[in-house]
């Protein structure tokens, strides 16, 4: 995989850029990973403390560390304020790259996950060299499965996910040439 400084730094959209999350980030980040409606359909739930989103930024920023990418903080690019996270994370237990992403709610609805989710395709793809994509959905999660649709993802199977009823999604580099 690459290292942390073979990778861009940031990557920019139209309306947003992604960066590494940093410490300082924690009580921003609480807004929404402590939110259960943003987190309902989330293995884990919602955090329950600062304290439990400080440790996991220290996750991502171990994760991005080891593989040089990680879930990464989302800033609106005209306003500056963090919004959501997104990123990828390598899940060993299931033997893929997961694609996620999850947004405070007054950001759902206009479109800024399919630009994330576009924008960690290319990168994967273009600059880390991986070939495979993978992302794992509640059934009920139909504003995901949507995204993920939209940027050339594929349902493969319906299975048990960190313990959630889920359904497996792939992305291959070969078929997603078209897509992005």
């Amino acid at each position: 995989m690459v290292t942390e400084n073979q990778m861009q730094a940031r990557i920019h959209t139209d309306r947003l850029i992604l960066r590494p999350f940093e410490p300082s980030d924690a009580e921003r980040a609480f807004e929404w990973l402590g939110d259960p409606v943003v987190m309902q359909f989330t293995p884990a739930g919602p955090d329950k403390s600062i304290e439990e989103t400080r440790a996991r930024l220290i996750g991502y920023q171990n994760h991005q560390k080891a593989h040089g990418f990680s879930k990464w903080l989302i800033v609106e690019r005209d306003s500056g304020v963090a919004i959501g996270d997104s990123g990828l994370l390598v899940l060993q237990d299931y033997g893929w790259v997961d694609l996620g992403f999850r947004f405070a709610q007054p950001y759902w609805g206009k479109g800024l996950a399919t630009e994330v989710a576009s924008a960690w395709v290319r990168t994967a793809f273009d600059e880390l060299g991986v070939s495979r994509l993978g992302a794992f959905v509640h059934p009920e999660n139909v504003a995901s499965i949507h995204v993920l649709e939209k940027v050339g993802f594929r349902a493969e199977r319906h299975e048990m996910v960190m313990g959630m009823d889920s359904i497996v999604f792939s992305l291959d580099v070969k078929t997603s040439k078209g897509s992005h």
